[in-house]
């Protein structure tokens, strides 16, 4: 075949450098499906490099031994040469690229393929001068996974890097087109919303906590995770005119949320200042007790549309039924705060459990049943609210010594608690759930007789009817109760286990 062959196998190994050179970027490497390309043309190189070997030693056999010398050979094994040196100075820069960490771009994270905390840091000062120039007002919130730590320590980071990934993504897909959704740092995400007035804020957030409380993430063994996550809010001008005013008052909204048990939203305007005392307590002046309160109640009516308000109406109903029963104006204050609170402990359960519409698991029911002892744990949290705690942790004790968490049973349970379980129970039929309708004054009431003796305090039955009928504003609230148009009758005993 003469020199036919060796003219073959140069024009080879030239045809592969030539498309390896067009994968390139001109600096760094390759990026995206360039990427992919210049990884399978390095992986045809060392056999285009021994063809060119090969074909040269040949040329150069051949030259050397005086069978075949002319101009054009020696501009054969001159062009096998520069193949042969182009093709091996290739591979030893791909060698030595895959040992050094490949350069990103910096306004895009490498792990989550969002915009970067770079990225972040400049749209957020272009958004202050912006809304300096034209007096307009926008919402900053981070948003920080919850107990995510624990995530990364029980299926290594790998699976962790997965979920911030997916979280990423799920969050990115909720935001307007003008928002800028950033990893701000190792499991927080910052988001920035133009044009966006408290309401507007408030609602956006909403929809970013329950995005990722209403999925779930597969683990290496397949089972599902659930997260949650607990988000802080601050507006321009409020709460700051520079970038970091805004992120320092949104970090102390978030840490303020992480105390009162995570999984909530929390507005930096709302945040209690806190008034240093003697040794390391810290204590929260009297607005702050309010605002702890309002916090933690809200945090839970927020992820139940079926029982909006639940807690403040539970509160009312509770504390007219304490003066009715004697209580001192201080303990009257006390249950109204304690039913103002006693769900607080279902922060902890999965938004998917509190609005299943189904039989409910016995999974779920050891989740629901957590929530006095978690409710306990919250509230400890701020040592003003201490005086609750009893009545937040056995309120769901039945007063036959069958209830949990304690098994208490007469009059060993605090009797806040009892009249709180009273008021809980008597709301808790009233309202619409996700398997049934909300049943009418008579059929709760009725119920609530039924259950004296066994699952509450026949005393204190008889006096919170006798408050529902008879106390001028707890008749008025009730007319707000009244069930709609078309509710199906009451159906008895089950359907009001299921309701409490």
């Amino acid at each position: 075949m003469g020199i036919v062959t060796e003219v073959v196998l140069l024009g080879m190994g030239g045809a592969v450098l030539a498309l390896w050179a067009r994968s390139r970027r001109p600096v760094g490497r390759p990026a995206g499906h360039l990427r992919r390309l210049s990884a399978r043309l390095s992986a045809v190189a060392i056999p285009a490099l021994l063809m060119s070997l090969l074909a040269s030693w040949n040329l150069l056999a051949r030259a050397y031994a005086g069978a075949l010398w002319s101009p054009g050979q020696a501009a054969l094994v001159t062009s096998a040469l520069l193949v042969v040196t182009a093709l091996a100075g290739g591979l030893g820069r791909d060698r030595r690229d895959s040992e050094v960490e490949e350069p990103t771009d910096s306004a895009i994270d490498p792990l989550t393929r969002i915009p970067s905390h770079r990225a972040f840091q400049d749209r957020l000062a272009h958004e202050c001068d912006r809304a300096y120039r034209f007096g307009d007002s926008f919402a900053l919130a981070i948003l920080d996974l919850d107990q995510f730590q624990g995530v990364n320590n029980r299926y290594r980071h790998r699976t962790g890097d997965r979920v911030l990934f997916e979280v990423a993504g799920r969050v990115s897909a909720v935001v307007r087109d003008i928002d800028l959704c950033a990893r701000f740092a190792g499991d927080q995400f910052a988001i920035i919303l133009p044009h966006t007035l408290h309401k507007g804020g408030v609602e956006a957030a909403e929809r970013l906590r329950q995005v990722v409380a209403a999925g779930t993430f597969l683990t290496p063994d397949e089972t599902e995770l659930r997260l949650t996550v607990t988000v802080g809010v601050a507006y321009y001008p409020a709460e700051g005119t520079s970038p970091p005013e805004l992120v320092e008052a949104c970090k102390k909204a978030l840490a303020f949320a992480k105390s009162l048990g995570g999984n909530q939203i929390q507005l930096a305007r709302d945040v209690p200042v806190a008034l240093p005392t003697s040794g390391n307590v810290v204590s929260l002046p009297a607005s702050g007790h309010g605002t702890v309160v309002r916090s933690l109640a809200t945090a839970v009516d927020v992820r139940d549309r079926y029982t909006h308000s639940h807690s403040q109406l539970v509160s009312e109903l509770a504390a007219a039924t304490a003066r009715r029963v004697g209580l001192n104006e201080p303990e009257v204050e006390r249950v109204k705060v304690g039913a103002l609170l006693h769900d607080v402990g279902k922060i902890g359960v999965p938004d998917a459990v509190l609005s299943k519409e189904g039989t409910l698991t016995q999974d779920d029911w050891i989740s629901i049943r957590e929530h006095p002892r978690l409710g306990k744990t919250i509230i400890e949290q701020a040592p003003e609210l201490k005086d609750v705690v009893p009545l937040v942790l056995h309120h769901q004790e039945r007063y036959d010594g069958r209830g949990y968490p304690g098994r208490l049973q007469g009059d060993a349970i605090p009797l806040g608690a009892r009249i709180i379980a009273a008021a809980d129970a008597y709301h808790a039929i009233r309202s619409d759930r996700p398997y049934r309708s909300g049943r009418t004054h008579l059929e709760a009431v009725s119920e609530l007789h039924r259950c004296a003796g066994s699952q509450f305090d026949p005393a204190i039955v008889s006096a919170f009817v006798d408050t529902l009928e008879h106390d001028p504003s707890v008749v008025k609230l009730l007319r707000t109760l009244e069930p709609a148009d078309g509710s199906q009758p009451y159906t008895g005993r089950p359907a009001f286990d299921r309701a409490v």
